[in-house]
């Protein structure tokens, strides 16, 4: 008994040893899962389909770490190119789902093309492609097809994949599909030939250009420049002087080193292991997309130096409209009185004194305001209020911080004022605060003289 109990127990520690042995073997491996290849990575010419082992997943640089097969050395892939790493058998079945489409991409031929959540064309879009973007088709789909209006379309809803890792349905009526060989090299047809060979042309141009947000222009042609949005360093650097490739807006700066551009379609190329999608509109107008520190898509339309000129120009132009407003108040006063709303005074640094305006105290001037403070001319007055006014003037009160918008009308010797409304809201498409100025009918006129 007493061997029989040895022989038991060393059996027992045998097998712990060896499940431990295979414990470290695991461990020691480092893999922490398989992952197929979900789009092609060209560079080390391994296809799509292929299953791969996983080593490390970073979420600050967006990268696995993988080993090509038949090869020991780490190399690092953005987190879209391949699947959440799992067992080897899920990995399998993946290929197998994907089978059908293995090695098939698409080339959209619609601007406007939408991704959606779900096989549906009511689903919510997520996603809307670019004319000549390059898409990974993934497999076919169940779904209702859109239609004409009489008729279904012709063509199938297929699960995507972008080159920026949004996945979703598209429906294939307006998708060129082809083959991608291991070295990402391609055909997309579609006879995009000399369109495509001139945006090609002009790479070397963009990639030396200055370009700035299409706000700038459209601001410009307006007469409107709001100096909070429109500044020198708001642009996009292709990197090809600089090194760094950047997008820098309002809310948003991103940059990364400049490495190498791959072309993922007419005129389109992602900028290798960034956020960073170019498009080349025209030889004036390009498209960067990009993702954002909040992980979201974002899309911004560039113009060239060609079309705005410099926009230190912009800028100084408003600065002088701000300027000469404030100089024509000092030339025409500086100092106004009126028997009903006391005086006001226009000094140097845009400065001014309001005193004796008791009657209007809590009405026009919130109360408790003082009698000093700065003044500012950032509104713009609408069309239809031109006519009638000069501008619009902001004065912010030392004591209490207040702000009183009012309408200016210098007549002669003689200053009219009269509250003006100013609504600030935020628009949804541009994410940048808008303001209406208006005058409410009826409103209190004061009446001043020098």
């Amino acid at each position: 008994m007493y061997n029989q109990n040895m022989k038991n127990s060393a059996k027992t520690i045998l097998c712990a040893v060896c499940a431990l042995l295979v414990s470290v073997a695991a461990s020691c491996s480092g893999v922490i899962g398989h992952s197929v290849v979900l789009w092609n990575i060209g560079e080390e010419k391994i296809s799509d389909g292929t299953i791969v082992p996983v080593y490390l997943k970073s979420n600050i640089s967006h990268v696995y770490v993988i080993t090509a097969p038949g090869s020991d050395e780490k190399i690092e892939v953005p987190l879209w190119k391949l699947s959440e790493p799992s067992s080897k058998g899920k990995a399998n079945r993946l290929v197998k789902q994907y089978k059908d489409y293995e090695h098939k991409y698409a080339r959209c031929k619609l601007d406007g093309l939408p991704i959606r959540q779900e096989p549906v064309n009511t689903a919510r879009q997520i996603y809307r492609l670019r004319e000549g973007e390059i898409i990974r088709t993934l497999e076919k789909g169940e779904g209702t097809a859109p239609t004409n209006g009489t008729s279904n379309l012709q063509g199938d809803w297929l699960h995507v994949l972008t080159s920026n890792g949004v996945k979703g349905w598209c429906f294939s009526l307006n998708l060129e599909l082809f083959e991608m060989s291991d070295d990402g090299s391609y055909d997309a047809g579609g006879g995009q030939g000399s369109a495509e060979s001139e945006a090609d042309n002009l790479l070397e141009d963009v990639l030396t250009e200055k370009w700035y947000p299409d706000y700038f222009e459209s601001m410009r042609k307006k007469g409107r420049i709001d100096l909070e949005y429109v500044k020198p360093s708001y642009g996009f650097d292709p990197g090809k002087e600089s090194g760094t490739v950047s997008v820098n807006l309002p809310g948003v700066s991103i940059s990364y080193p400049f490495t190498q551009l791959t072309k993922t379609g007419k005129g389109i190329y992602d900028y290798k292991d960034t956020s960073i999608h170019l498009t080349i509109k025209d030889e004036n107008t390009i498209n960067v997309r990009f993702t954002d520190s909040e992980g979201k898509t974002r899309s911004q339309n560039f113009v060239s130096s060609a079309v705005i000129g410099d926009s230190a120009a912009l800028i100084a132009s408003e600065r002088n409209r701000r300027t000469n407003a404030f100089a024509s108040l000092r030339t025409a006063g500086p100092d106004f009185s009126s028997s009903n709303y006391g005086m006001i005074s226009f000094a140097s640094g845009n400065r001014f004194t309001w005193s004796g305006y008791s009657l209007v105290e809590g009405s026009v001037v919130p109360e408790g305001s003082g009698a000093n403070g700065s003044v500012s001319f950032a509104y713009f007055l609408p069309q239809n209020l031109k006519e009638s006014w000069n501008g619009i003037m902001t004065l912010t009160f030392d004591k209490n911080g207040a702000e009183v918008n009012l309408l200016y009308k210098i007549e002669g010797s003689s200053l009219r004022l009269t509250p003006a409304r100013v609504v600030t809201i935020k628009n949804a498409s541009t994410g940048f605060n808008e303001s209406t100025v208006s005058k409410s009918s009826g409103s209190l006129e004061m009446y001043f003289r020098k």
